[in-house]
C-alpha cells in the first residue's frame, strides 16, 4: 500500500505553498514543484531529488524502470550518500573506524532509505527553496552522531544543493551527491575541466592516473577524480555547468555488461545517462569535532 502519512508539519508547510504539493508515487511520499519557470519532484525517503527541469531543460536522469518502494533507493536523480561513499571497506581507515563491521555495512551509507523531514519552504517569483533534515545517532553500522540537512534551491538559472552535517560528537566521514545526468547519446558526451587532473581508477585496481584532455565514455567508467570542478558536461542536447566546493568527484557509467546486472536499470540505459557526483571521497575526508559543521555544495546550470 502507498505510504501516504505525511507528517503534520509537512502538510502544514505544503498547504501554504503556491507552487509545491504532496504527490505519492508507489510507496513513497514526495513533493511536486510546479513553477512557471521550472519543475521538480523529490521523494522524502532519502531526500532524493528525482526530476528537475529549468526553462524546458531536464537536468537529471531518472530510470524508466524506477521503482518507488520503501527501503530502497530510486535509480536516478540525486541520491544522498552519507556518512560514507561507496563500499564502507574502501574508505580511509579513519572513516572505517566509525563503521563497525565495515565489510557488512550497506553501500553509500545510512540515509538513502530513511525518511527525511521537510522543515522549511520558501518561495518567490523566481525561486523555490526547500530544506529537509534527519537525525543520525549511533547505529549498528556507525559510531557517529549528527544532524544532516539538505537545502535544495531551484531558480530560473540553476539548481543548487547544500548538504550540511552538524556533528554532535567527533566523527570522520565521506559523502556524495550522486547525480545522474541525462544525455541523448553517451558516445557524443564529454566532461571538460579534467585535463591533467589525477584520478583513482576503480576499473584498474585503484591505480592513480592522470587525465589527458577531455573525458569521454568508451567503456565502463568508475573513477574518483581528485578535483571538484568546475566541469562542463558537453552533451548533444546542450552543455551543463557543474560547480562544487568539494575536492573530489566520481565519474560513472556502467556500460553494457554491468547494465544487465543493475536493479531498476534498462539494458540500454547506459546509452542515455552518466554520473558526475560532487563528493568528499576516498582520502578526501571530512573530520568534525562536536558542534562543528561542514557543508558540501553543488550547482548545476544549463549553458543556453
Amino acid at each position: 500500500m502507498p505510504n501516504t502519512e505525511y507528517t503534520p508539519d509537512t502538510h502544514q508547510i505544503l498547504s501554504r505553498s503556491q507552487y509545491c504539493s504532496a504527490e505519492t508515487r508507489g510507496e513513497l511520499d514526495g513533493v511536486c514543484v510546479e513553477h512557471p519557470l521550472f519543475s521538480a519532484y523529490l521523494v522524502l525517503q532519502g531526500a532524493q531529488l528525482l526530476e528537475c527541469t529549468l526553462k524546458g531543460v531536464p537536468l537529471l536522469w531518472l530510470s524508466p524502470e524506477a521503482d518507488y518502494r520503501r527501503g530502497q533507493s530510486v535509480r536516478g536523480g540525486i541520491p544522498v550518500c552519507w556518512p560514507w561513499f561507496g563500499n564502507a571497506d574502501k574508505n580511509a581507515p579513519d572513516v572505517q573506524a566509525f563503521i563497525p563491521g565495515s565489510s557488512l555495512a550497506p553501500a553509500h551509507g545510512l540515509v538513502r532509505q530513511r525518511d527525511w523531514q521537510l522543515t522549511s519552504l520558501e518561495e518567490s517569483a523566481d525561486t523555490v527553496c526547500m530544506t529537509l533534515s534527519i537525525e543520525q545517532s549511533s547505529a549498528p553500522h556507525w559510531r557517529g552522531n549528527a544532524t544532516l540537512q539538505l537545502t535544495i534551491t531551484l531558480s530560473t538559472d540553476a539548481l543548487t544543493l547544500a548538504l550540511t552535517t552538524e556533528a554532535h560528537s567527533a566523527c570522520t566521514l565521506t559523502q556524495a551527491l550522486h547525480t545522474y545526468f541525462p544525455t541523448e547519446n553517451i558516445h557524443h558526451t564529454a566532461i571538460i575541466g579534467l585535463d591533467q587532473v589525477t584520478y583513482t581508477d576503480a576499473m584498474d585496481d585503484w591505480q592513480q592516473v592522470q587525465q589527458q584532455g577531455e573525458l569521454t565514455f568508451t567503456q565502463e567508467t568508475d573513477r574518483i577524480v581528485h578535483s571538484g570542478g568546475p566541469f562542463s558536461l558537453k552533451r548533444p542536447e546542450g552543455t551543463l555547468t557543474l560547480t562544487s566546493n568539494s575536492k573530489s568527484a566520481i565519474v560513472w557509467n556502467p556500460w553494457i555488461e554491468k547494465s544487465q546486472r543493475l536493479s531498476q536499470f534498462p539494458d540500454v540505459g547506459w546509452q542515455t545517462m552518466f554520473c558526475v557526483e560532487s563528493a568528499n571521497a576516498l582520502y578526501d575526508v571530512i573530520r568534525l569535532n562536536a558542534s562543528e559543521q561542514h557543508t558540501l555544495e553543488m550547482r548545476i546550470s544549463p549553458e543556453y
